[in-house]
């Protein structure tokens, strides 16, 4: 028996109806954008996907499992945009944070076989970490995201010169994975890829084998996942995607980052659909991990809280390398348990759910990313995934919207018609802000690269004063300023800047050019 919600008016009554019925012609009122299955799953599914892909916010492969049998899958787009390749079902996509639950089942398969303890301290592995801290942060903390250690990601450099040089890993750990903790550890979850940085080395130091050899010993050769891997810039892999950054103003080819220094163990593998779901078949079974192992590993670890960042929730819902928690639909409120994890990586975008109790399986991959400031593409992905898990539930689903203008393009025009405080305006009534700043830098960036010099810099001193305390967006704003001959803004920004960040020395480089220069025009 499987329950739908009906709105009738203001108000939803309950019934129930036979599997039977559901497949039969039913006349179902729902709120307005919902749609009923009927009676072919199969044809909702692939209607969700094509029209997010139609929206241009979708290319890559999708494959949707029920009852323990694939009931869909298909690919979309382009894998190679410049030779017009088309993407298929056995195209290899990034995984990016997906990644990191075959690191917490490596680490738990060396658990299992008592050659690390979840208690054990870093320096018990790594010698060289710092003491202070190393001694503290244990293994559980790494996997659970409780470490308290500061994401490298979050470095004003990462994007720009850390992710693309090349770091032994040692190197790697002491430079950009042991500084000043922001919490102590086991006291609050933080997302952290540098505690899965660090956990793959601890594989590599014990094992006496590299993180690659682990997974296709230990993970891939056993399942047969032939055509997954560790992924690295220099090698050639047959049918690997190429990765998009979905912009303003058409398709660039994704920034290259260096994948073994970073992410690593946090998230350089690859995979494909059909690979990942004889990797979800796998974990229902004792053939790569006993069950109590496994259960740790889905057990949410709700003794802390999340940081504001993570959404401030009184409790973690984080095991060992997964999400899990319940969702409730919002028609039918019907609950179900989720087990899942996404990853953004430079030019890809992926989101995993196995729903357990209803043995079904949901996995997007993508080879499209957002620019920064922009969340388009990511909300898309998040969305399909969403809508796939409500029909493979037997539950009302939501189409995607039309493509549409983007608010960076309609701003655009605006600048070009009636100028930028036009276009400003019609942000304030509205305009999305993003969460992390910078809403308006990638139009602006392109209003100064066409020299359109004045708008540019008005829209991302509008970006400063709409989102203040952003170090990012300040230290930009305030090089473009030095860049287009504005020293005096540049001066003023950075001081901002160095009031947020004191020791940040790309401050204090703008800060000294920006003073020369003034003093060279005296």
């Amino acid at each position: 028996m499987k329950r739908l919600g009906l709105q009738i008016g203001f108000w939803i009554a309950w019934c129930l109806i036979s599997d039977s019925a559901l497949s039969q012609e039913t006349t179902v009122d729902l709120p307005k954008g919902y749609r009923a299955i009927g009676g072919d799953k199969e044809l909702a599914l692939r209607e969700l996907c094509q029209a997010t892909a139609d929206a241009g916010l979708f290319s890559g492969a999708v494959l949707v499992a029920d009852d323990g049998k694939v009931i869909y899958k298909e690919a979309f787009g382009l894998a190679n945009r410049e030779w017009s390749v088309p993407n298929t079902t056995d195209t290899r996509f990034r995984l990016a944070s997906v990644s990191k639950q075959f690191c917490s089942m490596l680490i738990m398969q060396l658990v299992q076989e008592g050659k690390v303890r979840l208690d054990d301290p870093i320096v018990k592995h790594l010698p060289y970490y710092r003491k202070d801290t190393g001694e503290k942060i244990t293994l559980h903390h790494l996997m659970s995201h409780q470490s308290g250690i500061r994401d490298f990601t979050s470095s004003f450099d990462y994007r720009g010169t850390i992710s693309r040089l090349s770091f032994g890993k040692d190197d790697f750990i002491k430079l950009h994975c042991s500084a000043d903790l922001e919490n102590e550890p086991g006291t609050i979850y933080s997302y952290c890829n540098a505690g899965y940085c660090i956990l793959g080395r601890i594989i590599e130091r014990v094992t006496r084998k590299s993180f690659e050899q682990n997974l296709e010993e230990r993970i891939f050769e056993p399942l047969g996942m032939m055509h997954s891997g560790y992924d690295r810039n220099e090698t050639v892999i047959e049918k690997r995607a190429s990765g998009y950054t979905n912009g303003p103003f058409g398709f660039e080819n994704a920034a290259y980052m260096n994948l073994d220094s970073s992410p690593g163990a946090a998230g350089a593998l690859y995979s494909t659909v059909e690979d990942m779901f004889l990797w979800d078949r796998a974990l229902y079974t004792d053939k790569l991990l006993d069950q109590e192992y496994r259960d740790l590993m889905f057990t949410p670890n709700r003794d802390v809280p999340e940081v504001k960042a993570a959404g401030g929730r009184p409790q973690s819902n984080y095991g060992y390398g997964w999400q899990i928690y319940t969702r409730t639909h919002p028609v039918t409120k019907r609950r179900t348990k989720v087990i899942n994890h996404g990853g953004a990586i430079n030019g890809f975008r992926a989101m995993e759910n196995r729903l357990v109790d209803d043995d079904a399986f949901v996995i997007v991959l993508c080879n499209q990313a957002d620019p920064l400031g922009s969340s388009d593409v990511w909300n898309a992905v998040q969305r399909l995934s969403t809508e796939l898990i409500h029909v493979v539930t037997d539950q009302p689903f939501r189409m995607p919207g039309k493509k549409r203008l983007t608010q960076e393009q309609r701003m655009y025009a605006l600048v070009k018609s009636e100028g930028v405080e036009a276009a400003i305006e019609w942000f304030e009534t509205q305009g999305r802000k993003a969460g992390w700043g910078g809403a308006n830098f990638a139009l602006a960036t392109r209003l100064v690269q066409e020299g359109r010099i004045e708008a540019g810099l008005r829209l991302m001193e509008f970006d400063v004063e709409t989102t203040p305390g952003k170090a990012w967006l300040l230290r930009k704003t305030a090089q473009a300023c030095l860049d287009n001959g504005r020293p005096k803004k540049a001066l003023a920004y950075a001081e901002k800047g160095l009031l947020l960040k004191p020791e940040d020395e790309a401050f204090k480089m703008i800060k000294a050019e920006a003073a020369q220069d003034l003093s060279r025009e005296k």
